[in-house]
This record gives C-alpha cells, structure tokens and sequence, in this order.
C-alpha cells in the first residue's frame, strides 16, 4: 500500500540509525578511555561494585605505606642497636685488656678514657634516638598502633608494638659507676658488660621479628590488592576485543540502514510517478 502524508518505513529507519548511532559512540568511548562503565547508566550495579574495590584498593595502598613506616620505625631503633652492639664489644675489649697484668697503671687510666666515653656514648644513644619525636629505647618508648588493614578490627587490621619493653636501658645497663682503672675492676665489669650485650642482642632479636612479621603483612597485602585489581577490572575494564567486534557490526548495520533509509525515502517518487502515468 503506497502512502505519501507518511513514510512510516523512513521513521523505522531514522529511529534505528540514532540508536545505532549513539551504540557506536558508547563503543567507540569504551575502546578511548579503557573503562566499560565511563557513565553510571551503563550499568549502575557495576559501577556501584566497581567503585567500592577501587576505595578499598586506595585502603589497601595505603595500609602498605603505613607498614613500609612501620618498619622505617623499626630499622631506626635496630640501627642504633647495632651500634649499641659495636660498643659493648670494645668495653668487653677494654676490660680483657686491663685485666691482664702486662699492661700497667698508666695504661689502664688511658684504656679508661675510652671505656668512660662509651659508656657515656651508650646513654647518649639511649635517650637521643627518636622516630617522629617519640623515643624507641631509652625504656619509655611509645606503643605505636598501626593500621595495616582496611577495615577496624583490631585483632585483624592493627599491628601493636610497645617500644618501651624492647630495651630494659634502667640505670643505663648498670655501666654508670663501673672502670677499668684496676685489674680487680676491669675482671668485675665482664657480667656487667655481658649483661647489656645480652640485653642488646634480645632486643635487636625482638625488633628483626616484629620487622619479618610486617614483611608478610605486607606481601599478604601486595597479594590481595592483586586479586582485587583483578576482579574489578573484570567489571570495569573494556574487553578490547569486544568493544573492537561490536564497532565493526555497528558500522556494517549502520551501512545497511543508511541504504535502506534512503529506499524508503524514495518511496513516495513510484507514487509520483503512479500518479503521472
């Protein structure tokens, strides 16, 4: 049936170029800026999940820097252990020396210069090292909470380390009143000297594990944010090859409708021409 008031064909047919049309844009937006979801009306659910593994991959980002903090704390206070370590060795040095009978009067004042000295040094060190402000051995230290989850359970998510019981430094190890200017009190000082070099070792000990413990939290961290990233860009990521695919077939339908387009337009001429003849 020939109709010229209304080409209902030509309206099919401009109606599915448009939605063609914006297909193809939403395709081609896809393919430019890498994500599925680039608008909420794409598909809200997806977006919605997306954008809540992307807040806790931030989370988890940041739960590693804090950890990677952790251990910078930890290091400053084992760093200083090491030195501490150093030191009780050479006071043990000392001490032998001036307990041997081959060295006289004379050379155990010098040898008790430099015995005095690093005693001195040790409670120096003792009460100066400090992470943040906040001291690490000097036996007052802060109890430090880290946050190395993404969520508020303190037994899951938090990481508690009392800096104050790392190192028993009361009295300065007891080497306040101790010399080697005799050979009765340098052979005296070997428990006192032995005793802070086993302070210092269990110390160290205690900081290295806390330290490995925090290496796993991280790498367990490192691993989850993995699989998060996995899944979300599963949800929101394009699939290249899809998005690639349905460009094309777009393109192909929107040749076809535009000859079509075109036959229905030329329609109301074989009325024309009906009508001449």
């Amino acid at each position: 049936m020939f109709r010229v008031a209304t080409n209902y064909q030509s309206m099919v047919a401009r109606r599915r170029l448009n939605n063609l049309v914006e297909d193809q844009s939403k395709e081609r937006t896809k393919l430019s800026s890498g994500t599925r979801i680039y608008q909420a009306a794409y598909d809200p659910s997806g977006l919605a999940i997306a954008t809540g593994m992307k807040a806790k991959s931030r989370s988890s980002m940041q739960a590693q820097r804090n950890i990677n903090d952790g251990v910078s704390l930890l290091q400053v206070a084992e760093g200083t252990l090491s030195v501490m370590h150093d030191i009780g060795g050479r006071l043990r040095e000392l001490a032998m020396q001036a307990a041997n009978d081959t060295v006289g009067e004379s050379e155990r004042y010098i040898a008790n210069k430099e015995f005095k000295q690093l005693t001195e040094e040790v409670k120096r060190l003792t009460a100066s090292t400090k992470f943040n402000g906040n001291h690490l051995i000097n036996g007052e230290g802060s109890t430090y909470d880290l946050q190395i989850g993404i969520n508020n359970d303190p037994g899951a998510d938090r990481l508690r380390y009392n800096l104050a019981k790392v190192l028993n430094s009361s009295n300065n190890f007891g080497l306040d009143n101790v010399n080697v200017l005799t050979k009765e009190s340098a052979r005296n000082n070997f428990r006192t000297i032995d005793k802070m070099i086993t302070e210092v070792s269990n110390s160290r000990a205690e900081i290295g594990g806390a330290m490995k413990r925090m290496e796993s939290s991280l790498n367990n961290l490192q691993i989850g944010r993995e699989n998060l990233e996995a899944s979300k860009s599963k949800i929101e990521d394009t699939d290249v090859g899809e998005a690639t695919a349905n460009t094309a077939k777009i393109s192909i339908m929107q040749s076809a409708t535009t000859s079509i387009l075109a036959q229905a337009n030329s329609a109301p001429e074989a009325v024309g021409r009906l009508v001449n003849s």
